[in-house]
């Protein structure tokens, strides 16, 4: 209910990671390898993924390089991905890792690094079911001691440099999604031999990038180690000695000092408060919609493609474009780490411990207190968060949940690269919202501009998540953030004045529409934004009373009709907030919330008995609470009403 920690778990992979030039399009590859009709419906089609597993098996070089092109091009989600797991195809693929033409290694090493990309946490915990981590940290060994990347013609990525980027950008996404990948590369000491590959005049600047990226992930969680001074020396001389490295490369680094002090910022840190909030601020203060700007300069248009004249200016075009999206995915890249950094900073302490639930069913009056269940206060020390209201960073983290503007993103959705980079600024702008919810919890009103100021965004925020087609995470973080605020909100008076009925039928109405979180985030914003419209002084009087009204009718026909134990135990909890005032009674009378509160009593018991032991550590204090407010709810409200009736 509280903060929240930035996680790992919402990374978007780029398309196309090495800047190799890709096949022109999949359905040709396919084409070119002799597999016809490749899709069913939606999913890659048994039949297309059994000839390519034949191919990838084949004696022809030619034959498995096609087929592993092929594969790479034609996954496009997660379900195509683990249609390819379930057929086999990464045991087919590991041994082609160690093939015997540098080609292959690079085809096959960039279609696992496109599946498990693609593929989502099920597709990743297939693959390390079927052992992937091994030839992938086998193909790390047999790279030779004196190895350096050298640049092919066209201002390319030799093969075994890419091959290289293309392996270690695969671990870093399965490491990022399963502790099982972090303790073998510890085991396997896959970290302790990358470090040796931080020089970027040794190894190029794309080699180093991909390197630190994987160091940031794994480093989160180092058990048995003992390269942290090591590692802390080379971050620190290498990367933020100076200002000539890029924001990305300082911002991965600071994450990997966080890392390896446990997320202190103290002396044993290696860098000053100040230095850290200049390498965040230096990142954050970045236009990313600038950016995106100029990637829609550098799209093709018809008019381009006339005057193209020879493959040489086709080629001129696409490597400006290319330059353009990587800039942009770099740019983001930086922000999405500086806000997850940010937003672990202002994340205070772990939630409290809920095991006292399951010991015994009955929980005592002196437990219902608000002890342990209302979201936990800031924790920052004062003269830190001087320093990041200082440098404005609530501003800046505003600025990046912005997506850019209509026009630009329009352009960008009729290109497959502008696609492919949109996913990239929602996933800045979900890390954005997650930020932006922890910053307002531990900062002031005043901090932010005002309590006016402060619901103006909220309002913004509102009108931004509910607006079109939203996904689930982007619905969640948005309702996160907007919760965060309107509670920050509620002990400022002035605030129920500029509350409009419309405001509140608006979430009303998305209510059925959210998943369980989304859902839940929703009810606590009701339930806040119910409690302020009643106040805790009668008379309770228009339009007040109107939002109380719609507040207690959406939160009680949630209670009741939700199969949700979860949702209907926070819907409850609302409730009992919204109407604990008497002055509220006449608004209880009106949407009969008393009698169908006794109707649902009976059945929600059975269901706390039968499921308690079931639900989520995080659940059950809310479940267990609501139940036990319940019967006392209704005892008070029923007491009341034939007090005001004698």
């Amino acid at each position: 209910m509280g903060k929240s920690k930035a996680n790992r778990h919402n990374k978007q992979a780029r398309d196309n990671p090495t800047g190799l030039a890709a096949k022109a399009d999949s359905e040709d590859i396919v084409m070119d390898c002799g597999v016809m009709s490749p899709y069913t419906g939606t999913v890659l089609s048994t039949e297309t993924l059994k000839s390519l597993s034949r191919q990838l098996q084949s004696s022809s070089v030619e034959d498995r390089d096609c087929a592993c092109h092929a594969l790479a091009g034609l996954i496009r989600n997660n379900e195509d991905s683990c249609a390819a797991l379930h057929e086999g195809l990464i045991k087919v693929l590991g041994p082609l890792l160690l093939d015997t033409s540098a080609s292959v290694c690079h085809s096959a090493a960039s279609a696992l690094h496109t599946i498990v990309s693609k593929g989502g946490d099920q597709a990743i915990k297939l693959a390390i079911e079927h052992d992937i981590l091994t030839p992938l940290t086998a193909l790390l060994k047999r790279i030779p001691a004196q190895w350096k990347p050298h640049q092919a013609p066209g201002d390319k990525l030799d093969t075994s440099t890419a091959t290289f980027i293309e392996t270690v950008g695969t671990l870093n996404v399965l490491s990022e999604c399963s502790s099982l990948a972090v303790d073998r590369m510890h085991r396997e000491n896959v970290v302790s031999m990358l470090i040796s590959y931080l020089d970027v005049n040794e190894y190029g600047l794309d080699v180093v990038t991909t390197v630190v990226q994987f160091l940031s992930t794994v480093t989160e969680d180092q058990g048995d180690t003992d390269y942290t001074e090591v590692l802390r020396k080379e971050v620190i001389s290498k990367f933020l000695a100076g200002k000539e490295s890029s924001p990305l490369l300082r911002t991965l680094s600071l994450l990997i000092l966080l890392n390896l002090n446990h997320q202190q910022l103290n002396s044993e840190l290696g860098q000053s408060t100040q230095e850290v909030i200049e390498i965040l601020a230096s990142s954050l203060c970045l236009d990313q919609r600038k950016a995106a700007s100029h990637v829609v300069d550098h799209l093709p248009t018809t008019r381009d493609e006339e005057r193209a004249t020879d493959e040489m200016e086709e080629d001129s075009l696409s490597s400006r474009l290319n330059n353009a999206v990587e800039a942009a995915e770099e740019l983001i890249s930086a922000q999405i780490k500086s806000l997850e950094i940010l937003t672990n900073i202002c994340c205070s302490g772990d939630d409290a411990d809920s095991n006292e639930f399951y010991e015994d069913e009955s929980v005592g009056d002196e437990s219902l207190g608000n002890e342990g269940l209302e979201e936990g206060i800031a924790d920052l020390n004062p003269e830190l968060k001087k320093a990041f209201v200082d440098a404005q960073f609530f501003q800046l983290v505003i600025e990046k949940a912005k997506l850019p503007a209509t026009n630009i993103v329009e352009a960008l959705n009729q290109h497959r690269s502008g696609k492919a980079l949109l996913k990239r600024y929602e996933a800045l702008q979900c890390m954005a919202f997650l930020c932006l919810s922890n910053i307002v919890t531990a900062f002031e009103v005043e901090d932010m501009g005002g309590s006016k100021e402060l619901f103006d965004i909220w309002c913004g925020l509102a009108v931004l998540a509910f607006q079109g087609d939203k996904s689930e995470q982007m619905l969640e973080s948005a309702t996160a953030s907007m919760r965060a605020i309107i509670r920050k909100l509620s002990f400022h008076k002035d605030i129920v004045n500029l509350l409009k009925l419309e405001d509140i039928t608006l979430l009303c109405q998305r209510v059925d529409c959210c998943q369980p979180q989304s859902k839940v985030n929703v009810l606590q914003i009701l339930g806040t934004l119910g409690s302020m419209a009643a106040g805790v002084d009668p008379p309770l009087l228009e339009p007040r009373s109107s939002i109380v009204r719609g507040v207690g009718q959406i939160l009680l026909d949630t209670a009741c009709l939700t199969q949700d134990l979860w949702v209907t135990a926070e819907a409850m909890d609302a409730l009992f907030d919204v109407f604990k005032e008497d002055h509220t009674d006449p608004v209880v009378n009106d949407i009969q919330l008393v009698e169908r509160l006794k109707s649902l009593a009976p059945t929600f018991k059975h269901r706390v008995h039968a499921q308690r032991r079931s639900l989520p550590a995080d659940h059950l204090p809310v479940v267990m609470t609501a139940r036990d407010n319940l019967l006392r709810f209704i005892k008070y409200k029923t007491k009341q009403r034939s007090l005001t009736t004698r």
